[in-house]
């Protein structure tokens, strides 16, 4: 019998950090918020570390990547949103956002691999892009890197 091989489409959750369109993958977010009232503030932590949430009864650390990675002024109004992501090794992190967008389906083969592309982030925190049919850059986030450990040591 012949191996097919099938294309591999994933759906992404897209969201805006400044003046960009980013996604990361569905399968990783556990859920959307918005941005909450109570944080409780951690001391001798990143700035971008915001602090901790209790989300059902779960402490998780809110991240604003917008701050990490520095794509404007990191304004909190009520598009501010907090994408609840799990990572492989089972954690729980919020990460604030400008705004969540949309789900994409997007085939793996059409990501282009990331130089530094001039996204403003890092290449190493970042999967690749694809074009839109707009013609606009989505960059698909690494989040198992953007989230790491080592990251979240206060610098």
């Amino acid at each position: 019998m012949a191996e097919y091989k099938s294309m591999n489409a994933e759906e992404y959750m897209t969201f805006i950090l400044g003046e960009m369109k980013y996604a990361v993958e569905l399968p990783k977010i556990r859920e959307i918020l918005t941005y909450p009232e109570l944080i409780t503030t951690l001391p001798n932590t990143s700035e971008w570390v915001k602090g901790l949430i209790n989300l059902r009864g779960e402490v998780v650390p809110i991240l604003d990547i917008r701050v990490k990675f520095n794509t404007g002024e990191a304004k909190y109004d009520e598009n501010t949103a907090v994408i609840a992501v799990i990572t492989d090794d089972n954690r729980m992190l919020g990460l604030v956002v400008d705004r969540v967008d949309d789900v994409k389906k997007l085939e793996s083969a059409s990501l282009y691999p990331v130089s530094d592309m001039g996204s403003g982030i890092p290449a190493k925190y970042l999967k690749g892009f694809v074009r839109l049919e707009d013609n606009q850059m989505l960059v698909i986030m690494d989040i198992e890197n953007v989230v790491h450990k080592s990251e979240l040591k206060g610098s």
